[in-house]
């Protein structure tokens, strides 16, 4: 193996009896070392466990951390849950952060924990100081400290602002607070959209007007679709970082489809009573979006809404890239045509 090594992948493993020489990063859902790191090791995923030996500093994030080996260097670990077992022997400073932070183990030298739950159980042994800051603390009277034991605040960097308080806001008025910041979030949004695309904006609103059922199919195959694009992207080491992307690309995308929803059903309503107006539609569709977020049990319509969207999206998409035609003659607009008289 090489002396540096980047390994990423759904599991990670490090077997007993198994010597990586060098430095390792990894990033993965699960890791586990059971053999030996000769060398710093840095691991990110779901899980990290630590139960054989490090001979460097070992750096490890995760959902749940635990070390129940040997790091005969610095530990700096970052978890929901950060436990060092009574089995583990930490050689240099160690630092730890995490909603529940728990020391059974041996740390030869000073340590730092944080968390909303910090407990040092009975078997502990901290060769040096003692740092730590917790909304609940248990420290064991048998766990047997040399340094000095110092309790700090949290969220020390948030203390100029201790003494600010905020008002209190009626329950009853925070609903529509909430609503009319997310309508004045999506109307923004909507509007740049209508702008930067005005012509592609109306084709999506004919294809969701002429072919609702159409539309709403393509929605629903979209999200069907989707958790399989994902899963082959994350089979594959290259693909992961595209299949992450792909994942915040895809909430992004929600967004358009229920910005653009609105949108279609807002234009066909003020059809109704003939009158055609971009901005009126859009605002008078996000005021139904609006209406079905404060009404209980009408979270399915939202959803309805967002798929509608996305389908006739993905359909005046599908036509505007194949507008030419099989003669070859140039397309009759860009689907951005704001974006590209702002770069001519």
């Amino acid at each position: 193996m090489s002396a540096q090594d980047q390994r990423t992948g759904g599991s990670i493993t490090i077997g007993p009896g198994e010597t990586h020489a060098g430095d390792l990063e990894v990033t993965a859902g699960d890791v586990l070392v059971a053999g030996t790191v000769d060398g710093d090791l840095t691991a990110t995923g779901g899980s990290v466990t630590i139960s054989g030996d490090v001979t460097g500093d070992v750096t490890a994030t995760g959902g749940s951390v635990i070390i129940e080996g040997t790091v005969e260097g610095d530990l700096t670990a970052t978890g929901g849950e950060v436990h060092v077992r009574e089995a583990a022997n930490i050689g240099g400073p160690v630092e730890a952060t995490g909603e529940t932070v728990t020391v059974d183990g041996t740390t030869d030298s000073d340590t730092r924990l944080d968390g909303e739950s910090v407990t040092v159980g009975p078997t502990a042994t901290i060769d040096g100081d003692l740092t730590y800051s917790a909304d609940e603390t248990t420290i064991s009277d048998d766990a047997d400290i040399t340094g000095a034991v110092t309790e700090t605040e949290r969220d020390e960097g948030m203390a100029p602002f201790s003494n600010v308080s905020l008002p209190d806001i009626p329950d009853a008025a925070l609903t529509p607070l909430v609503s009319l910041y997310l309508f004045l979030a999506n109307f923004l949004f909507g509007a740049i959209l209508l702008v930067a695309a005005p012509r592609f904006s109306d084709r999506v609103s004919a294809q969701g007007i002429d072919r609702p059922i159409v539309s709403g199919g393509v929605g629903v195959a979209t999200l069907i679709g989707m958790p399989f694009v994902l899963g082959a992207l994350f089979l594959s080491v290259v693909g992961i970082p595209l299949a992450f992307f792909a994942s915040y690309s895809f909430i992004f995308f929600l967004w358009i489809g229920l910005v653009y929803g609105a949108f279609v059903i807002g234009t066909w309503g003020l059809s109704v009573f003939d009158y055609d107006h971009r901005w009126g539609g859009l605002a008078a569709g996000l005021a139904v979006v609006s209406l079905a977020n404060i009404l209980p049990y009408m979270g399915f319509l939202l959803v309805g809404i967002a798929l509608f969207g996305v389908g006739a999206f993905v359909r005046a998409l599908y036509e505007w890239r194949f507008a030419n035609g099989d003669n070859g003659e140039q397309r009759e607009s860009a689907p951005y045509p704001a974006v590209q008289e702002a770069k001519a």
